[in-house]
Parts: C-alpha cells; structure tokens; sequence
C-alpha cells in the first residue's frame, strides 16, 4: 500500500508522534522510512553574514542530533530510516522532496516547533500523495516539546546600557543571566523598570527616536549597574521533561510570563513562555468538546473566564484625560465606546507615543514627557480620543469557545480580547493571563 513513507521532524511533540507513527507503519508495511527537516527561519536580528551562517550551523546541528536520535529509534524497531535535511519553505520543501523520491504516504505532526507544525495544513493541500497528520496528547507533552530553544542569555557583569541595547535590538522581553554555565538569574523589562530605574517599559522604549533612546542608554551607562545588580534571584526554572501541564501551573501560581528550562544537569536548554504554550494548544487541533479533558476545567467559553471592569472612553473624551486614564490603569489601553457601550475603537499607550512623535499640534509633545515622568505643566492637549484611536479591534463574543480565543490569541499575537455582545456591546475582556489560569486549574 505505501512503500516510502517521509516523516517530517521539527523536535516539537508533534513530529515526536508522527515518528511514533511512521515507524509503526514501516514496520508493518515493509515500506522505506525517510525523515525530513527543514530550516525554515533565521532570526532577523542575525545581521551579518556570520550571524546567519552561526544560526544556521546551529539549527543543522539540533537536527543532526535529532535525526540521529531517531534513526536509533527506529532502528530498534528493526526499521532502517534514511534522512533528508533541506533549507527553505517548510511546507514547499516537504512537497518537493515527496514528488523528487516517489513518496507514497506523508507523516507530519500537528503541533509547534522550528518551522514544521503549522504548515501541515499547507502540506495537506498540496502534497502528491496522501498525509496523515499526528496529533499530541496535551496531557503528555513535555515542557522541551514547547519550550523555544534558541535562548540568548548574558553574563552576570553586562552593563545594563549594553543590555537595554541587545533587548531593544533583538526585540527580547527577558533574558537569562548565566555564569559557568548555569543560571544564576533572568532579567525582565519588570526588574529594569524596578531596580535599574528605566522609565518606560520595552515596548515603549521600541517607539522611541534616536535621540531619546540614547539619553535613556547614557543614564544607565552612568549609572554603572551590571546585570548582577537588577537581576532576579534565585531563578523559578523548570525542568525540561516536566509536563507542559506544571509550567502552565507554576506561571499562574508565580503571576510570572516566562521560565528558564534546564536540563538534567541543571545547564538552560530553552525558555517556556505563556504564548508557547498556547501555540501548544492551538497547534494540537484543540476543540471545544475536547477542553474540559485537556485543560481540566469546566471553563469553556470567553464569558466563563472574561473580566468585566475594563476601562472606558467616550470618542468625544479629551485627550488630557485619555492619557490620565490610559497611565492610570495597569492595562495601558482603554476601549473607546459611545454611550451605548457600543465598541468603535482601543487606545493603548504605544499608540499615544508614536502619535506624540508625529504630530505636530500644541501640547501633545507632552505626552513622552508625562510617560517619562519628568516635571511638566499641566497636558493642555487638543484633540479628542476618535482622532487617535485605532478602529480596528479584535473581539469575540462571550459564548466563543476558547478554543477559537486561543487560536486568534496565537495568530494574531496579542494579549487581550475585547468580549462584546450581539450589538458589540463591550461586556469585557480576556487575556492571556485568564486563558493560563484556566490551564492551570486542573492541576495541569
């Protein structure tokens, strides 16, 4: 029936079950076995010739290892498995390789990974012979099925300017501090707001001209702080064969974004962050009938975990007090409605600043300083929250499943979703933080 059977190995939990899979059918078909991998995607930040070739060689190498691994698997299953590794587009070159070799059945996973688990439906689509696609077991997945694993980290004497720097360049919300090997500390936008005195988070500091991005670095640099200053320690890690399940815990439980992942030796192998495991679960084919079992609560729609006190403007609400409300809530972002409660449009503080920098009307100059809490006068602004708003808000309705939430969460990549009703009605919001206590719940 299949005599070459290709299986597509990313790393992640889903290409773990297709191999699970091809071999089997191998094994029982008599059918030649090949795994492909491809390398898909260099980070941005890797500039220069040698960055790329570095990223590269590295990438090649976590899938030597992996191909490796795997043809002793199959070995031991008396299979005897060839492997392919190419560069390119996931999806095309595992297409190709199916029309170049005569392959007869395609194996692919579901879930998330370097570059193979969320063109399996592209595959599906265009492949020239038939796919079987695997699905995870979330309540089995390990935390190095979704952690990422190309972690930069810094030394404990960084200073802190050339840290802001690499942060702003690499477009990083954290990075683990390692000294000999180990982790000693991580260092969040939090700890530099905290302890190191910076005055405007990450995001923010991205939106900056050049002029006032360098004054913040020539504070810090005469400063003199180094990592080892600000940095949080002791480090809340997780070991890389503890279930998703525990990480998804121990974040709600902490009230933290991210953990370090270490190894059996205690060395930092990855990160786990709240939107890789919701990747996790949006990759895996999550559906609603499924959600009680998976995430090991009652919770299934957006009204089950929404939160209802979120902050409000009128399109007519002057802008000194837009700025007011927007510094005056932890959400940075208000939703503009009109007196019906009917949503037309969200502000967030990003916004503002990009909107501070282009504008040209007295007053709104204002805005940077009051968010770098230097002495100004009173916002004397013109304008009204209509003309800065952005009309276009990502919303559901609070009987979407939140399996659907999840997966405009990931796609989208964005944090919080405006709940309105029938009439888009504002009635809430759901963030990412509620879809992570929900996973939790269930002691997962």
């Amino acid at each position: 029936m299949y005599k070459h059977i290709l299986v597509a190995l990313d790393g992640g939990a889903g290409s773990e079950q297709a191999l699970k899979q091809a071999i089997a059918l191998a094994q029982a078909l008599g059918a030649a076995l090949t795994a492909i991998s491809v390398i898909e995607k260099l980070p941005a930040y890797a500039a220069s010739a040698g960055e790329v070739d570095e990223t590269r060689g590295e990438i090649e190498k976590f899938f030597a290892k992996l191909h490796a691994s795997a043809a002793q698997i199959a070995q031991a299953a008396g299979v005897e498995m060839k492997s392919a590794i190419r560069a390119g587009n996931a999806a095309q070159a595992v297409i190709r390789y199916a029309e170049e070799n005569s392959v007869s059945l395609i194996v692919v996973g579901a879930g998330t990974g370097q570059g193979l688990g969320g063109t399996a439906d592209k595959i599906t689509e265009n492949a020239p012979c038939s796919v079987l696609i695997a699905r995870v077991n979330l309540t089995i997945v390990k935390v190095k099925d979704a952690m990422t694993r190309a972690v930069t980290s810094i030394a404990p004497d960084m200073p802190l300017n050339a840290l802001l720097q690499l942060l702003v360049e690499k477009q990083l919300k954290a990075v683990p501090v390692v000294d000999g090997g180990r982790i000693v500390g991580i260092i969040t936008g939090g700890d530099l707001l905290a302890r190191a005195g910076m005055e405007l988070r990450l995001s923010l500091q991205r939106t900056l001209p050049a002029d006032v991005f360098s004054r913040q670095i020539q504070k810090l640099a005469a400063e003199g702080k180094t990592a080892r200053d600000i940095m949080t320690s002791p480090v809340i890690t997780i070991g890389e064969d503890e279930p998703v399940r525990q990480a998804a815990a121990l974040m709600s439980q902490k009230n933290i974004k991210r953990l370090p992942v270490v190894n059996k030796q205690g060395e930092l192998v990855g990160i786990i962050s709240r939107l890789d495991i919701l990747a996790l679960v949006a990759a895996s084919g999550v559906t609603t009938e499924m959600l009680p079992t998976v995430l090991g609560s009652s919770a299934r729609v957006a009204g089950d975990i929404m939160f209802r006190d979120v902050p409000t403007v009128m399109p007519d609400t002057p802008l000194n007090e837009v700025v007011n409300k927007i510094l005056s809530t932890p959400l940075r972002r208000v939703v503009v409605t009109d007196e019906w409660r009917h949503v037309l449009g969200i502000i967030v503080d990003t916004q503002l600043v990009k909107a501070s920098l282009h504008d040209k009307r007295p007053g709104l100059q204002n805005i940077l300083a009051r968010l770098l809490h230097a002495p100004v006068d009173p916002l004397t602004l013109e304008g009204t929250a209509s003309e800065v708003m952005n009309k276009e808000v990502f919303s559901v309705r609070p009987d979407t499943p939140l399996a659907e939430i999840i997966q405009l969460m990931v796609e989208k990549r964005i944090k919080r979703l405006v709940v309105t009703d029938k009439e888009r009605r504002l009635v809430g919001m759901v963030s990412r933080e509620s879809i992570l206590k929900v996973l939790a719940e269930g002691r997962l």
